[in-house]
């Protein structure tokens, strides 16, 4: 996989299109190599900008989708052979970020998890020793069942299945194809993954999970500041705001695992699996967050 870019450097301008509006730009150009470099493709697109803001041309969704996470990087992932295989990253809000491509990654939302909830059904049953019955969990979740039959109908894949709170995450070991490919991409809808995040799965040829709760599910705010850091108090700031949001989610676990795949995966599938696990799951009587 490709390394995030370490340098950033933000452009702004103000700018008036054939209407007479005016608009104020502010956009961030990267780069692997130098934060000079980095300044040098700011300046270029900040340029690219203005000129379609005053022709009148619509800039697109996809413009900004295009632009790599701006996301501090915590930890890589490498194989015994030094094979980059993932990257651990602070998101937007503060939350660790799993960035991967050996992996197919799906978060499938259920939208009757709240009501069954409410009603103590069946998620309080399937996890009150950890590990659910599958077929009570396919008598009960119409989500989880559509999961499994995915899984029964590709016996040549390893899917791994985990609760959360908002629905369920799926990890497949055996694609072996590249987060962009057709392949990749008729298995997320075939999950019913997200479009969004399966087109910017294939914009930028990763997949991701997130590894620790949402600051908002254990009552923290997210955090307010921008990586990379203005100055050293604001890198200060930052790192106090983690250090209180690792207290106080220190009691939640972001998955609980449902099912293992059948297929051995590869020892690089394995070691992102691995990493994954070590994160996210905990002893049964964490809320989930």
């Amino acid at each position: 996989m490709e390394h995030f870019p370490r340098h950033w450097d933000v452009a702004e301008d103000r700018v008036q299109d054939p209407a007479g509006r005016t608009f104020r730009l502010r956009i961030w150009g990267w780069s692997t190599s130098s934060a000079g470099q980095a300044a040098i493709a700011a300046r270029r697109r900040l340029a690219e900008v203005v000129q379609k803001v005053r022709s009148g041309q619509p800039l697109g969704e996809g413009y900004y989708h295009r632009n790599p996470p701006r996301e501090e990087v915590l930890r890589e992932i490498r194989t015994p052979e030094g094979d980059l295989i993932g990257l651990i990253t602070r998101n937007s809000y503060g939350a660790q970020i799993l960035n991967t491509d050996r992996i197919l990654i799906a978060d499938v939302d259920d939208p009757s998890r709240q009501a069954r909830r409410r009603e103590g059904g069946l998620l309080s049953r399937l996890f009150r020793r950890g590990r659910p019955e599958p077929q009570a969990q396919e008598e009960d979740d119409p989500v989880l069942s559509r999961i499994e039959q995915f899984a029964r109908e590709r016996t040549h894949l390893g899917v791994h299945v985990y609760q959360t709170a908002a629905g369920f995450r799926v990890l497949i070991t055996g694609v072996h194809t590249p987060p962009d490919s057709e392949y990749a991409t008729e298995i997320l809808a075939a999950l019913a993954s997200d479009p969004l995040y399966a087109r910017l799965c294939a914009v930028h040829r990763n997949y991701r999970a997130r590894l620790t709760p949402k600051p908002w599910r254990s009552g923290m705010r997210s955090l307010a500041l921008q990586w990379p850091w203005a100055d050293a108090q604001v890198e200060q700031e930052a790192a106090k705001w983690v250090d209180r949001y690792e207290q106080r989610t220190a009691d939640y676990a972001v998955c609980r695992l449902i099912r293992r795949g059948d297929t051995a995966p590869s020892p690089a599938e394995a070691l992102v699996l691995q990493v994954h696990d070590e994160y996210v799951l905990g002893p049964a009587d964490r809320p989930l967050a």
